[in-house]
């Protein structure tokens, strides 16, 4: 048995050194495997940044040709117009239609010139050499001038030739715009199947390290499984056979795993060599089809020019025709070439506009000036030409910036949102709130809804029993008859915040389910200070893991103001205590509380306090506890039932009691791991403000005496006195 054991133990070592060795190889065939491939794919992508190169730079000679060219015709259309002034009265709308001509030729022009700087921006490398090309054009522009300038005397002689000279550089001009248009959609095109071969390659890359990884880690996970299975079995006998047996198998998983690594290589490289030569054929194509192209424009220019000399001494008829012939089919038809290259341009996804529905002839272009963030904002633009049409002031950039942190700090944290019984009766402020509560769940966080519905309940009692219903320490007695009925509110309640949070999710494009259920355990209160609450009961107990499972996945749980006990009797649970246990069962980030008639608390106006009449909206836990002994309130912290000893004449205020009693579940939930807790207003935004902004809240927020705020100027530094005393909190 010793040397069995002993067997066994020299066994276990080989096998670890075995696997080290195995895990070592494996890393060392990994590297080895991916600098081959990172070396094969950088001469590939040298090959084709080269060929890109060298054809860019065809394109750029010739679309810098063709830009001399437009320049020389626009100069030429210039000196026209400057003739054509002199003319009579009957040759004024040859001069309209040169103007317009002149307008389209400059919106051409520009639309082209947008789309090389775009190109340009996209090859910052090409920056440099684009810069030199224009600095030329500027020169030959400027050259061009001054022979214009020197010719302008010839130019008066051939005063009678201007008309149909005009004409044909028009037509020259259409051509060579539409010639270029073609060409830049080419080098586009050539341009994204390059990007498209560049995430091509990466995607690859990253699956072939996929690969390994998988393959890695299913070689690891078969060989210790065969060592767990040969180690059951081991004894002195088979020792031997056993480390044998797992150097063979070692071998044959090294071999495979070769062999499959050299397929997938191969494969992959057998696909990726006919991706290439398909774009290199594409692009020699295109570049043919450019010469050719060239080519013809070159023979129509010479064409031009010939008969423009054969016509030189005739005399011209200077005056506009009356309607311009119709084109023929045979005009009008496109080479084969050409449709192909337009077959293989993007397709725009709409061509309407609200632009295209106003009088073109009446549009024009104005400079658009840098908006300069600052709160002046002026919308009259008829002051000056140099109006800026844009809006200057941008608080929305600002705000989203000072909300980063919190949005990364909320993100994929769990929170308990309170919605009272009042807040579903009215329409508007619920309908905001929420929106707002969906926006929070598209920021990722895990939302969970405590929803009540003692106004509904309540309302419903006065009509059958025609006398108010009364509340003992802030706690409903729930007789037979009010149980029945807050079944009932509670399945509308239920209703109408699924219908509301279905709403403004499709509204945003979104949609997540909501779940209800059986939760919570519960259980009654029974008979406290000699008052029988009968059907009303606390939470006992949570069903965490089955709420975390939803929430993890993205849906929404909903609970109701009702519990089960362990025989199955349906209790009532106050709403707020609910939202305040299970956020501190769930250990949630946040809770809370919205409130129709929200307070807010003020220091005195004692000057020498130092809250002397200042908004108080942030407070630590010690300090929320010295506020509920002032007012004579303390929650139990097993049953959270409130106990009032002698509150104060505040105190004994709806609207104050409302609050106190929040403060106290609240704090309780601080007391059970929760970091914040949040009493606010249901105003438009106002849980929007609470959450993701510093200092412009819209209630009260309470946090742990040692809670670290994501935002320097989030702290609780509000309350800054160490005993609460009578006079110091106002409402």
């Amino acid at each position: 048995r010793i040397k069995a054991e002993k067997d066994a133990k020299m066994l276990e070592t080989l096998m670890l050194e075995q696997k080290s060795k195995q895990e070592k190889w494996m890393e060392e065939h990994r590297m080895l495997t991916e600098e081959t491939l990172e070396k094969r794919i950088a001469e590939e992508k040298s090959k084709i940044d080269a060929t890109l190169a060298d054809a860019k730079a065809k394109e750029e000679a010739r679309l810098a040709e063709e830009q001399k060219r437009l320049v020389d015709a626009q100069l030429e259309q210039r000196l026209a117009e400057m003739r054509i002034l002199e003319i009579e009265a009957d040759r004024i709308r040859a001069e309209k239609e040169a103007e317009r001509l002149e307008q389209r030729f400059s919106e051409e022009k520009s639309a082209l010139s947008a789309k090389l700087s775009e190109a340009e921006r996209a090859r910052s490398d090409d920056e440099t050499r684009l810069v030199e090309e224009k600095t030329k054009v500027a020169a030959l522009i400027s050259e061009a001038e001054m022979k214009l300038t020197m010719q302008l005397e010839k130019f008066e002689e051939e005063r009678l030739k201007i008309s149909k000279e005009k004409e044909a550089a028009a037509a020259e001009r259409a051509e060579a715009q539409r010639k270029a248009e073609e060409a830049d959609a080419a080098r586009i095109k050539a341009e994204k199947d390059a990007k498209m071969l560049e995430i091509m390659l990466s995607e690859q890359k990253l699956k072939q390290e996929k690969w390994m990884e998988e393959q890695k880690l299913l070689s690891k996970e078969t060989l210790e499984k065969r060592i767990a299975e040969e180690k059951s079995k081991i004894d002195a006998v088979l020792a031997e056979a056993k480390a044998r047996e797992e150097a063979r198998l070692a071998e044959e998983q090294k071999r495979l795993v070769e062999v499959q690594l050299e397929q997938r290589l191969a494969a992959e490289k057998s696909k990726l060599d006919a991706e290439i030569a398909a774009v290199e054929e594409k692009i020699r194509r295109e570049l043919e089809l450019l010469e050719s192209r060239k080519s013809v424009k070159e023979e129509a220019a010479k064409a031009v020019e010939e008969e423009a000399e054969n016509e030189n001494e005739e005399e011209l008829d200077i005056s506009p025709p009356a309607t311009a012939p119709p084109l023929e089919e045979e005009e009008l038809a496109l080479p084969d070439e050409a449709l192909g290259s337009i077959e293989d341009l993007p397709k725009l996804s709409s061509t309407t506009s609200d632009v295209l529905t106003a009088d073109v002839e009446a549009l024009e272009l104005i400079s658009m000036c840098q908006a300069d963030f600052d709160s002046t904002y002026s919308t009259d633009v008829s002051s000056s030409a140099e109006s800026c049409l844009l809006p200057t002031d941008y608080p929305f950039v600002s705000l989203l910036r000072d909300s980063s942190p919190y949005i990364v700090n909320h993100r994929h944290s769990t929170i308990v949102y309170h919605i009272p019984g009042d807040l579903i009766s009215d329409g508007e402020k619920f309908n905001s709130v929420m929106d707002d509560i969906a926006l929070t769940w598209l920021f990722g966080m895990k939302i969970v809804l405590c929803v009540g519905c003692r106004t509904q309940v309540s309302q419903r009692l006065n009509k059958l029993e025609g006398k108010p219903t009364k509340l003992k320490s802030g706690v409903r007695i729930t007789t037979d008859t009010a149980l029945r009925v807050l079944e009932e509110e509670a399945g509308f309640g239920r209703f109408e915040v699924e219908r509301q949070l279905n709403r403004c999710l499709r509204s945003k494009g979104a949609n997540c389910n909501v779940v209800s259920g059986c939760f919570i355990t519960a259980k009654k209160y029974g008979v406290v200070d000699g008052v029988d609450y009968q059907y009303t009961g606390y939470p006992k107990t949570l069903q965490t893991d089955r709420i975390n499972r939803f929430i993890s996945r993205g849906d929404v749980v909903l609970l109701t103001p009702l519990g089960f006990t362990e025989d199955g009797e349906a209790l009532n649970i106050k709403s707020e205590q609910l939202a305040g246990f299970t956020a501190g069962a769930l250990k949630a980030s946040k809770v809370v509380y919205f409130s129709t008639k929200p307070l807010v608390m003020r220091g005195s106006n004692n000057s020498r306090d130092a809250n002397a009449n200042q908004r108080i909206q942030m407070i630590q836990r010690s300090n929320a506890l010295q506020i509920l002994s002032h007012h004579g309130l303390k929650i139990h912290g097993k049953t959270g039932f409130p106990h009032w000893s002698s509150p104060t004449a505040a105190a004994r205020t709806p609207k104050v009691q409302s609050y106190l009693l929040k403060m106290g579940w609240a704090t309780d939930a601080l007391d059970k791991g929760v970091e914040r807790a949040h009493i606010i207003a249901c105003d438009d935004g106002a849980l929007l403000e609470e959450l993701f902004t510093a200092r412009r809240g819209y209630g009260t927020c309470i946090s742990q005496d040692d809670y670290e705020a994501p935002h320097p100027e989030d702290q609780n530094d509000d309350l800054l006195m160490d005993d609460v005393g009578a006079g110091v909190i106002g409402w």
